[in-house]
């Protein structure tokens, strides 16, 4: 008997990749009558310090911010559990989580939700951020609890365009 995937994570940050990963989700969830489980991480580091997509500088975060940040992910997971249930997945589940992604990725979140496999974009941040802190895609794949499949291609196996993907 084939191995089936009954309980998928799937890790959304807003990136193209990631959208190209909760697509391929939402056909694993479908044909495996699996509950898909879209989150997201938010992290400190996304608002200060480091970064082309920091929301502030180095110093004070406003709670306003975070909150703002918050609302506007909660938006984002909310609309992706729409297409996947319009897409014939049954079983949605949705969270915005505040922690470190990479280990929340491939530990907490997994063992939380009872995850056989996650699914991630290869990657969702850009080149100068992937050399200094390392990418979410590679510690989770080194580090997780359960299988991971990292999407690199469309829903039709078509690899991304350079140009896409350094954009």
């Amino acid at each position: 008997m084939a191995a089936e995937y009954k309980h998928i994570l799937v890790g959304v940050d807003g990136s193209r990749q990631a959208r190209r990963a909760l697509d391929k989700a939402i056909a694993v969830a479908v044909r495996n009558q699996a509950e898909l489980i879209i989150v997201t991480v938010m992290s400190g580091g996304d608002y200060v310090g480091l970064g082309s997509d920091t929301q502030v500088g180095f110093g004070y975060v406003d709670q306003r911010v975070m909150d703002e940040s918050r609302q506007e992910l909660e938006a984002t997971v909310d609309k992706y559990r729409r297409r996947a249930q319009e897409a014939g997945v049954e079983q949605v589940v949705t969270a915005v989580f505040y922690g470190h992604a990479k280990v929340d990725l491939a530990r907490t979140l997994p063992k939380e939700y009872q995850a056989d496999l996650i699914m991630l974009g290869a990657t969702g941040v850009n080149v100068v951020e992937r050399m200094l802190m390392g990418s979410t895609a590679s510690y989770v794949v080194a580090n997780a609890i359960c299988d991971v499949l990292i999407v690199r291609t469309d829903i039709h196996n078509q690899a991304q365009s350079l140009k896409k993907l350094i954009d």
